[in-house]
């Protein structure tokens, strides 16, 4: 469990890992922000549910998705957190799909640069240097 500030993260590893868990939640006392991954054609998307945890008479806990007024500003700043967390999973997905694929990207630059030296590009991006 990493922690920054009074922000608790839980994180699960690939693989333990179950389609219908969050990859991730952060906590802050009785409050909690689920990160959940949808697996797209583009690639992952993240949305993020919110929850207040209680505790019934017999010890049982459950969630709750209403807030009192105290709660409000916890609320936010764990928003923001995920927020924030969302971001770093996005950027993480792209660097580890950029690493995997640098021959194609590298195929893919030489293809266009081919396609602009046959279209005359080359002299038209150093046209367009000059005038900037």
């Amino acid at each position: 469990m990493k922690e920054s500030g009074h922000i608790h993260t839980e994180a699960r590893d690939d693989q333990t890992q179950e389609s219908n868990k969050p990859v991730e939640t952060l906590r802050d006392g009785n409050l909690k922000a689920s990160i959940w991954r949808n697996d797209s054609e583009n690639g992952p998307s993240y949305s993020t549910t919110f929850a207040r945890t209680w505790r019934d008479d017999q010890g049982r806990f459950h969630d709750s998705q209403s807030y009192a007024g105290t709660d409000m500003l916890r609320l936010g700043e764990l928003s923001r957190a995920a927020y924030h967390r969302t971001n770093e999973l996005r950027r993480e997905h792209a660097q580890e799909h950029a690493q995997e694929q640098p021959r194609d990207q590298s195929r893919e630059t030489q293809s266009r640069m081919e396609f602009r030296k046959s279209r005359g590009g080359a002299s038209a991006d150093k046209g367009r240097e000059h005038t900037r």
